[in-house]
């Protein structure tokens, strides 16, 4: 998913740059991040992106100052298994104004009503059984979270930040269906992301119904990492 919010314009079609721009500023609106053209042009300029450039600088100023980026990975199987908990909890912190990836928080998650992962979930994810064994509940996963947000500045009401997911199940279905199940709250942090597909959509005129896999392939982008796979994803 980082790719499409960190990758060089030299591989972003020309002709797309306008409807990218539109749906980007669509989603973020004009706000706080001054200066955001000229310190992305610069570092643009370092790898020969050339007439890329004008277009990219155009950006209004954006609303948040970062943008956290997270895709959970969960117990799973086929036919599906009830509930689903999640066994890995990745977080990058990219900076809204320069594109860099700041801070990472990850951890793996013990899930405790199917504790045993099932030999599809470790093919799909990569999540072997002793990467969750003795690993900390939801809860205290939950707990420290909250101690990064707070240690990274998160929490400071005069900076914006909000998470940006590919799709609406990692916040509109996981995490809040199994906060329900096992009676824990949900910050309310956790409550407004952006969703990559939806902005793409806007952009494209498509959905990507397979997507990241789509979205680079529309944007001829090349894939980096292993599919299904939070952090390295």
């Amino acid at each position: 998913m980082i790719a499409l919010l960190h990758t060089g314009a030299a591989k972003f079609p020309q002709n797309l740059l306008p409807r990218a721009r539109q749906a980007v500023c669509s989603l973020l609106p004009p706000g706080v991040l001054k200066g955001y053209g000229s310190i992305v042009s610069r570092k643009l300029a370092s790898h020969g992106f050339g007439a890329s450039m004008a277009a990219m600088s155009s950006f209004p100023p954006q609303r948040y100052h970062y943008f956290l980026v997270l895709d959970f990975e969960a117990t799973c199987d086929k036919p599906q298994i009830h509930p689903q908990e999640i066994i890995e909890f990745p977080i990058l912190k990219l900076n809204g104004r320069t594109m860099e990836i700041e801070s990472t928080f990850h951890m793996y998650v013990q899930p405790v009503v199917h504790p045993q992962l099932t030999p599809f979930c470790t093919e799909l994810t990569g999540i072997i059984q002793g990467m969750v064994d003795g690993q900390p509940s939801l809860q205290q996963v939950l707990e420290r979270v909250d101690e990064w947000m707070a240690k990274e500045g998160l929490l400071d009401p005069s900076v914006k930040s909000i998470f940006v997911t590919c799709g609406d199940w990692d916040l509109k279905v996981m995490l809040p269906g199994q906060c329900q199940y096992l009676g824990l709250p949900v910050a309310d942090y956790f409550k407004q992301w952006i969703n990559l597909k939806k902005a793409y959509s806007f952009a494209m005129g498509s959905w990507p119904k397979n997507g990241l896999l789509d979205m680079n392939k529309g944007l001829n982008l090349q894939h980096i990492g292993r599919p299904h796979s939070g952090i390295g994803e």
